[in-house]
């Protein structure tokens, strides 16, 4: 299931700065305080980080990081930050707490996420795990945070091992009655074992670092490690059970690839080459971070020295292939390669950001008012890996690193690993537009993002209006997590290969049940007309009755109407797709009907399809990403599915294997 092998080598996304090496901490499981290598360099003026950020967002970088060490300590961090959201940055910073009480009026407005790293509630713990008596200084950051108002951008990151483990429930409880989101994490793997917390050794220097943080040290730098805790295996099953619970974040990306990952193969890394790696004096950091041996001195703009011929060299030789990258899991790095594949650790992805962003945006603001009962969710999501690990097939490798998926072209269409039945030579070149997993058509998350992108929030307009009532709005968001699955399984039942042995009838039902109560709460006002929109969306895609959707029918143009129109060629029945056609505008309707789409005016697009074979996929991949430089590839998606329902019948037949599937009796696999 791990993705491997070089990524391409495009636009650079973000970066990853650090600000300083140096810290006010003395973590057993990091490495910098520990490292010779890591002292002695000059750090930015207030100008050159100016002028640095100027230069990532020249490159394309539009999410920039801001770590270390301890960001803070650097002197001129405030304007730093600062600056970076003045260029529209997502910007992101991560601190221990120790002494950011002094920046948070400099400092929280300007970031999107500020993380406060927190693995235990009890003093002499965090002084074992982290070196320093300074728990009460993390404390006071996070509440001072929370009374001004700025809940929301706070993040507390646990890292939960052996010495930790007990204290969750009481980590998530603290997290819960001060309203901010606290992410679980197992720990990063990386080089020489330290996956583990290690003794502080008694040296002059760290005691006086304890000594500046906090309370003088008395008889040493750090008591003895705790007792241990579970077994690290059952770590990740532990954190799995709060999938649902309020306030917490669990990364089910993160677990299935660390599960997955062949430590024997090349690790996917992105260091370097969609993120920047900076160092505290504007240097490129190579490999990364972490195995910082090799750099690029900022003596030139960066937009020559990641042309620099040893940047490219260590990007392209030695980033996931040392011998020391090897089972690394660090997922800054590695974590957004699992956008640019679409596998399965690409779908865990997906079902946890769409859980984490009901979660954060719905759920959370009505607790603990609202509550839901975890234990069916989580037998379903079993029931959904089970599915994804075992019955759905591994993909192959794509033919080279910038595709998303393998496809192999065939007479009439293109087969991929994933997909049941054929895809198009559109429809791939649609997906591909993008770079990333979140434009294909074919994915199980597209629906869903619409459901917490638009129907909530404007079924929660509706409800401040008091045209909704607020009860029933809230019954809706509680019944979120349960309809995100039941749709998860009914997609993957008809479209997926293996599909078939899901049986999808009470996923259906749920789905169905949604619906139908969201459309009969609507009341005459603007916003309902969108909302019928995108419920009728999730009832075509799944070709749910005709007669059940008809209240939702919209006549009127919207943007996904061809899209139900192909997904109900592929899927309705014959007989029935003259009932679909009334409840879809025209020229979607049409197209149900049998009547080929007219050729349009599809500009450079159409001229560069007219004049290339559909069998050199590769070749067509390259050129339609080429225009995106006249065309935005939101745009050259809609352009691609006109064009592929220029012939309904063809689209119909290569839905035939979606059409006759034998379905499990109730109660059967998965």
């Amino acid at each position: 299931m791990t993705s491997t092998g070089t990524p391409p080598t495009g636009p650079f996304e973000s970066a990853r700065f650090y600000i300083t090496f140096r810290c006010n901490s003395l973590c057993g499981y990091c490495n910098v305080w520990q490292d010779d290598k890591f002292k002695g360099y000059e750090e930015l003026t207030l100008e050159q980080g100016r002028r640095i950020l100027d230069e990532l967002h020249g490159l394309g970088v539009r999410y920039v990081d801001f770590t270390g060490g301890e960001p803070v300590l650097h002197p001129h961090i405030d304007g730093i930050v600062q600056y970076a959201k003045k260029l529209g940055m997502t910007v992101e910073i991560t601190s221990n707490g120790i002494r950011f009480a002094k920046h948070i009026d400099a400092i929280v407005p300007y970031v999107d996420t500020m993380n406060v790293s927190l693995d235990t509630l009890r003093p002499e713990r965090y002084r074992a795990i982290r070196g320093v008596p300074t728990l009460d200084r993390a404390l006071d950051v996070i509440r001072s945070v929370v009374a001004r108002g700025d809940a929301g951008h706070l993040k507390l990151i646990c890292v939960v091992t052996r010495e930790n483990a007990d204290e969750v429930p009481d980590l998530l409880r603290f997290a819960q009655e001060n309203r901010v989101t606290v992410y679980f994490s197992t720990m990063f793997e990386y080089f020489d074992e330290q996956d583990t917390v290690r003794d502080v050794n008694r040296t002059a220097r760290k005691l006086k670092l304890v000594e500046q943080n906090g309370r003088p040290a008395g008889g040493g730098c750090a008591p003895q490690r705790p007792a241990p805790g579970p077994d690290d295996g059952s770590i990740p099953d532990r954190l799995l059970e709060l999938l649902h619970a309020p306030f917490a974040l669990v990364n089910l990306h993160f677990r299935k690839y660390v599960e997955t990952q062949d430590p024997t193969a090349p690790t996917q890394c992105y260091a370097n080459k969609r993120i920047l790696t900076v160092g505290p004096d504007g240097r490129l950091v190579l490999p990364c971070y972490h195995a910082f041996d090799n750099s690029v001195t900022w003596e030139r703009p960066l937009a020559e020295l990641v042309r620099d011929e040893e940047f490219r060299r260590v990007r392209d030789e030695e980033v996931g292939f040392r011998p020391e990258c090897r089972g690394c899991t660090v997922f800054p790095y590695v974590g957004l390669s699992f956008s640019y594949r679409f596998d399965k650790v690409f779908l865990y992805q997906a079902i946890s950001e769409e859980i984490a962003k009901l979660k954060t945006r719905f759920a959370n603001p009505l607790f603990p008012r609202l509550t839901v009962e975890p234990g069916p969710l989580l037998a379903e999501f079993a029931a959904l890996e089970r599915f994804i690990d075992e019955e759905l097939p591994s993909p192959g490798a794509p033919l080279t690193e910038d595709h998303l998926y393998r496809f192999d072209v065939t007479d009439t269409g293109v087969r991929t690993d994933l997909g049941a039945g054929e895809s198009s030579v559109e429809e791939v070149l649609a997906d591909h537009a993008d770079e990333q997993c979140w434009g294909v058509q074919r994915s199980p998350h597209t629906w869903v993002r619409l459901l917490y992108r638009e129907l909530l929030p404007l079924l929660g307009t509706l409800a401040d209006r008091e045209l909704v009532p607020r009860e029933a709005y809230e019954e809706l968001v509680g019944r979120a997590y349960a309809v995100q699955l039941a749709w998860w399984r009914a997609y993957l039942g008809r479209y997926y290969r293996g599909g078939a042995a899901l049986d999808t009838r009470d996923a259906d039902a749920t789905v169905a049940r949604f619906l139908g109560s969201t459309a009969a709460l609507l009341p005459e006002a603007p916003e309902s007309g969108r909302v019928r929109e995108i419920l009728l969306h999730a009832g075509c895609v799944l070709a749910l009755p005709a007669g059940e959707l008809a209240p939702l029918a919209s006549r009127a143009p919207f943007p996904e109407a061809d899209l139900l129109a192909k997904h109900l060629l592929l899927l309705a029945p014959g007989q029935r797709l003259a009932d679909y056609a009334a409840l879809l505008p025209e020229p979607a309707a049409a197209v149900l009907r049998g009547e080929p789409r007219a050729a349009g005016d599809d500009g450079p697009l159409g001229r560069l399809l007219d004049a290339s074979p559909g069998t050199d996929l590769p070749a067509l991949i390259d050129a339609v990403r080429a225009l995106r430089a006249e065309v935005p590839a939101e745009e050259l998606a809609a352009l691609l599915l006109a064009r592929e329902l220029r012939d309904p019948a063809l689209v119909r037949r290569r839905g035939a294997a979606l059409r006759a599937p034998v379905r499990p009796a109730a109660g059967g696999a998965a």
